[in-house]
């Protein structure tokens, strides 16, 4: 299901600094998931498996940061057309293991490649120092946030560091 692209952003005059960045990046956020056409959940879970081999459920539950409903939810359409298969850890019946098909892969190598296409393009309009001073600025945000308390229980299951710098 194609979604609409958002209008451009507009700031209005008594939004906060702090409300315009945020809106900012939700606004950005959105464009860029629906420019690049990929379903999100499902492309994370093929490139996840792509990357690391066979997972258990938990582990990617873990290393996506989501609930294990919407997981069970995205892995049973994965698995309906085939793209991942699912099978019981003969070592312990309690823990499903996740792997990567052969069509799942195909999957990937498609989405990967017009992903990549429209990504070449999402920064043109910035020269290479202006793209250098967005990641750092990015980056740092990144490590303040890793400092912020979790604001959720399950946040400490799958981090060991409970969002603290290791």
């Amino acid at each position: 299901m194609n979604h609409p692209l958002p209008p451009p952003f507009t700031a209005a005059s008594e939004m906060t600094r702090q409300e315009q960045l945020s809106s900012l990046m939700d606004h950005s956020t959105h464009f860029i998931f629906h420019y690049l056409g990929r379903r999100r959940g499902q492309g994370r879970i093929l490139r996840m498996l792509n990357e690391h081999g066979d997972l258990t459920q938990q582990e990617l539950q873990c290393k996506l940061n989501i609930q294990s409903g919407s997981l069970s939810e995205i892995l049973a359409k994965l698995e309906s057309v085939g793209f991942i298969k699912r099978e019981r850890d003969e070592s312990d019946k309690r823990r499903v293991i996740v792997s990567i098909t052969e069509a799942g892969l195909e999957d990937l190598r498609q989405h990967e490649s017009i992903r990549l296409k429209r990504q070449a393009v999402l920064y043109d309009c910035l020269s290479p120092e202006e793209q250098d001073e967005m990641i750092r600025i990015l980056t740092k945000l990144q490590h303040n946030w890793a400092e912020l308390p979790p604001q959720c229980e399950q946040y400490h299951s799958c981090h060991p560091n409970g969002g603290s710098k290791p």
